[in-house]
């Protein structure tokens, strides 16, 4: 294991890759068979024994992702998590995240989640439209998505997420506006839009390639991106990462963030990847492989990557434009041993020039219109290191 796990907080993410319905938008790995849950489990806590075995890891951070993390049952969450806290140096203050689908969080699992350590809970709403919920292929109604809200409030959580996707075919900015005005009556502690995309090999691109629907044009995406960020930061949401607004500095995801400054995390799970600061790894996709392994008492590793320093400055340039404050350009340096603003200096002055990125308090970061383009100013950056 690196050290950088010994010197740093760690974040542990676990897949969950089990679902009662596939999405026609998703690409992340899941399967609607759940007769594997219970071989999964047994196969999960295996790894969990494997990786963090070293007492040095502390870990601050844990994430129940997927998938649909609900569709586990309360005592196998529940092992879960008191194995993690068996093998690791968790902080007593660490976030404990579970995603759930409002048609499988009921108040009961909430409840049980809830009192098993979880302390966080983000909520796959994605909308409060049914005929929108319909086209995403979703099994649960708006009706649903409130109740499941309310649900988690009854059970005790505090700290609660919605993801809401905009930038479906023929969507207004009235539309959008809509579904906002309904989460934010909700106040949750954290929103996270995200915009539609049409994923390879997924039953919406399948849909698009038949000319099923006309997709938004990418400047109506653009003019609904900038009214979610104008709608949310009236209402007293910080926009603190392009897709992702907390009501609080002490609400925003403390493990996504763990991503986007690159601090390390070790995934556990199917198709999981982990990140030890110069090392990025990733576990086999398919669950029966994944089980069949550590069964045998073998890792369920696939590959791994050892990250050149040019590797590490294109995911700092890509990920640290990714949040609103920027990337700090003096560690910038220190960890790069350059200038940043003499080596980005062309692509610096033609951005700063259009307001869409901004040199201040030591950091660079993008503009709200700037973030736009995120892609495309972060991929200019990176051709600088060629």
């Amino acid at each position: 294991m690196s050290s950088s796990f010994i010197h740093q907080p760690a974040g542990i993410y676990i897949h969950v890759p089990f679902c009662r319905k596939k999405c026609a938008y998703c690409d992340f790995y899941s399967l609607t068979d759940q007769s594997l849950i219970d071989a999964y489990v047994t196969a999960l806590k295996k790894e969990a024994a494997m990786v963090l075995s070293e007492k040095a890891m502390a870990v601050d951070t844990i994430y129940f992702g997927g998938g649909t993390p609900s569709v586990l049952n309360l005592n196998q969450i529940t092992e879960i998590i008191s194995l993690i806290n068996l093998l690791s140096n968790i902080y007593t203050d660490s976030e404990i995240t579970v995603e759930v689908n409002p048609e499988s969080a009921g108040r009961e699992w909430l409840k049980a989640v809830r009192e098993a350590g979880v302390n966080r809970v983000s909520i796959g709403i994605q909308s409060f439209d049914d005929n929108a919920l319909a086209f995403l292929g979703r099994i649960h109604s708006a009706g649903r998505g409130l109740e499941a809200v309310a649900a988690a409030r009854s059970a005790g959580f505090d700290n609660i997420g919605l993801d809401i996707i905009y930038g479906l075919p023929g969507q207004t900015r009235t539309d959008l506006e809509a579904d906002l005005s309904r989460a934010i009556a909700l106040a949750p502690e954290h929103i996270s839009c995200y915009l539609l995309t049409m994923e390879t090999g997924t039953p919406l691109e399948g849909a698009l390639r038949r000319k099923a629907f006309v997709p938004l044009s990418d400047a109506r995406q653009s003019d609904l991106f900038l009214a979610a960020a104008e709608v949310l930061t009236a209402n007293g949401y910080l926009h603190y990462e392009i897709s992702n607004f907390a009501c609080r500095p002490e609400t925003r995801s403390r493990h996504n963030t763990k991503y986007w400054q690159r601090v390390p995390y070790a995934g556990l799970g199917p198709a999981a990847h982990s990140y030890t600061g110069s090392v990025r790894y990733w576990n086999v996709r398919d669950v029966s492989d994944y089980v069949e392994r550590l069964s045998a008492d073998r890792s369920p590793r696939q590959a791994d990557e050892l990250l050149t320093a040019r590797q590490k400055m294109m995911e700092s340039l890509y990920l640290g434009l990714r949040l609103a404050e920027g990337l700090e350009i003096d560690a910038f340096n220190r960890e790069f041993s350059t200038d940043f603003q003499i080596l980005f200096a062309p692509v610096l002055a033609e951005h700063r020039s259009t307001g869409m990125l901004e040199m201040a308090q030591g950091r660079c970061r993008l503009s709200t219109r700037g973030m736009l383009f995120h892609e495309t100013i972060a991929a200019e950056l990176a051709g600088l290191l060629e």
